[in-house]
C-alpha cells in the first residue's frame, strides 16, 4: 500500500468518527478497527499494531472525560500521539562524521544531488541511477 493510501484509509477513519452523532465505545472500536486493518495492509507488523491500539484504548477511556470534553479531539490526539510513537525508532537520527567515509542510499531524490552536497556539508560522490525516468530519443 503506497503512504498516501494509508494516509487516506487512516484519514477517512477518523473523518467517519467525527461525523458520528454520539461518541461512544462502539465509535470507537470501529474507528481502531479501520485504522489497523489499514496498518495491517500496509505491512505494519501485527504486534506493533496490537500494541498502539491497546495504547490508544488506555489513552482514551470515555467514561473518565468530563462532559465538556471534546471526545473527538482525545481521540484524534491519542491516534496521532501513537502513530508517531510508532515511527520514532527510540535513538538519534543518522549523523555522518567528516573524515570518514561512508555509504547511505537515497531514494526519491528526483535530481536534487546538488541540494544534498549543500545539506550534507561534506564533499559527495553521487551515483545516479534511474530506471524508471525515460530519456531522450534519438
Amino acid at each position: 500500500m503506497v503512504l498516501a493510501q494509508l494516509g487516506g484509509s487512516i484519514s477517512r477513519a477518523l473523518a467517519q468518527m467525527s461525523n458520528a452523532t454520539v461518541v461512544d465505545d462502539k465509535v470507537l472500536s470501529d474507528c481502531l478497527n479501520e485504522i489497523t486493518r489499514a496498518l495491517l495492509q500496509a505491512d505494519v507488523r501485527f504486534q506493533m499494531v496490537r500494541d498502539m491500539q491497546a495504547n490508544i484504548r488506555r489513552a482514551v477511556t470515555l467514561e473518565t472525560h468530563a462532559a465538556g470534553t471534546d471526545k473527538r479531539r482525545v481521540i484524534q490526539k491519542a491516534v496521532f500521539t501513537e502513530l508517531c510513537n510508532m515511527l520514532d525508532p527510540g535513538k538519534p537520527s543518522f549523523v555522518p562524521n567528516k573524515g570518514k567515509p561512508c555509504v547511505v542510499m537515497f531514494v526519491g531524490l528526483q535530481g536534487q544531488p546538488a541540494s544534498l552536497q549543500e545539506w550534507l556539508k561534506m564533499p559527495t560522490a553521487i551515483l545516479y541511477a534511474d530506471g524508471q525516468k525515460s530519456g531522450p530519443s534519438a
